[in-house]
């Protein structure tokens, strides 16, 4: 699997309903090379979810990528089998903006801890109306080429980064380098929340509509629906940042609308004007439809729409805006205003004792980078492991 996403990468040489309007909305870009970032999102998009070609496992390539916790926890760091179980986590971000203190979870649907998958009462996500029973499980991943770098340097646990920032080190992941961001709810939650605003909404249309897989905790195993993910991938410096959500998703769109000048045929979807409502199918081109085709994807990813892709902190003096409707308003208790997914992870950062710069990860920030708050911190190149993993001494 490594082999052919590098090989496949080669041939194609993501943070209150308020209405914004004008460049800060601009997402989707012209790349150096002159090819369109949200078509780059959309070819890591085939690649991401195309099968991981075991005939005995359900899985496709992200799954089979390392986790944080085989990166960051492990010692040594391992690269997981591909049968390897499923492993979800709660909202790293979200604990941290609640808790600032490190706290492990493991995903227990009906026995969450807090911030329960949802932010507390009187934050971002209230109005979603998503079942306040439902556990949001997330796993972040990274393929082979991230793994192998941060591995390779010694990047993986609190004293390797204090060496690096020892000497100065300059964390720069090769072109090849792609990270994977995705949260999962209960078959059975999923419906609980669509069913409310569309009756015919049962277990089965779930499973077509939505990528679907099973965690098993304490023995217990639960079907988790992916309702949306961020991905990002290192072919400029600054990464492409891309952000897919399933299309029954109510809220999708909301704020910030949703852009995609390569495989929607509404390319510019507007809010409506109540937040959290169902928006209408994203309909692909025909060019997105043969790219998907010739990648071999199973029809249900056809059932993901791209909100948007983001390549520049700002657009003239306006700042870029990049976020999903679940990941964080309703997990992270992250505004989509105030969501920027480019700028965010632009103060990931560490410093001489390995500890992450928190103050900058738990403030939303949209915009320029302000070199200030990266005082007495080296970048970790748009990562935040080090300030949202329990990393190994």
């Amino acid at each position: 699997m490594r082999s052919l996403l590098t090989s496949l990468l080669g041939l194609f040489a993501v943070c209150g309903p308020v209405v914004l309007s004008g460049p800060a909305l601009a997402q989707g870009e012209t790349l150096p090379w002159g090819q369109q970032s949200d078509m780059v999102s959309w070819e890591i998009f085939a690649q991401v979810t195309a099968a991981a070609g075991n005939p005995n496992v359900k899985k496709v390539e992200f799954e089979t990528w390392a986790s944080d916790e085989d990166i960051y926890k492990e010692n040594p760091a391992r690269w997981p089998a591909i049968d390897a179980p499923k492993q979800l986590t709660a909202s790293a971000l979200g604990d941290r903006k609640v808790a600032r203190t490190f706290r492990p979870f493991v995903f227990a649907p009906g026995n969450c801890l807090k911030p329960n998958g949802m932010p507390p009462t009187g934050h971002a996500g209230e109005a979603s109306g998503f079942p306040t029973t439902a556990c949001i499980g997330e796993e972040v991943r990274r393929n082979w080429a991230s793994f192998q770098y941060i591995v390779s340097n010694g990047l993986d646990s609190t004293s390797g980064l204090v060496k690096a920032f020892a000497r100065g080190f300059k964390v720069d992941l090769p072109a090849d380098a792609v990270e994977f961001k995705g949260d999962w709810v209960a078959v059975a939650e999923v419906v609980k929340w669509l069913s409310a605003k569309d009756s015919t909404i049962d277990a089965a249309k779930v499973r077509q509509n939505y990528y679907t897989s099973t965690v098993t905790t304490n023995g217990v195993a639960t079907e988790v629906a992916l309702l949306g993910f961020h991905v990002a991938t290192k072919q400029i410096k600054n990464w492409v940042w891309s952000d897919f959500e399933g299309q029954l998703n109510p809220g999708r769109c909301d704020v910030i609308g949703c852009r995609d000048k390569f495989g929607a045929v509404d390319a510019d979807v507007k809010p409506n004007a109540q937040p959290y409502q169902l928006y209408a199918e994203c309909k692909k081109t025909d060019a997105l439809k043969a790219l998907l085709q010739n990648a071999g994807t199973d029809p249900v990813w056809s059932n993901y729409c791209l909100k948007g892709s983001q390549v520049s902190f700002v657009d003239g003096s306006e700042p870029t805006r990049l976020g999903n409707s679940v990941i964080e308003p309703i997990n992270a208790d992250v505004p989509i205003q105030s969501s920027s997914c480019i700028t965010c992870h632009g103060y990931a950062s560490f410093d001489k004792t390995g500890t992450g710069n928190i103050a900058m990860l738990i403030t939303p920030q949209v915009g320029n980078l302000d070199p200030r708050n990266m005082q007495g911190f080296l970048a970790y190149d748009f990562l935040w492991a080090p300030s949202l993993v329990f990393m190994k001494p």
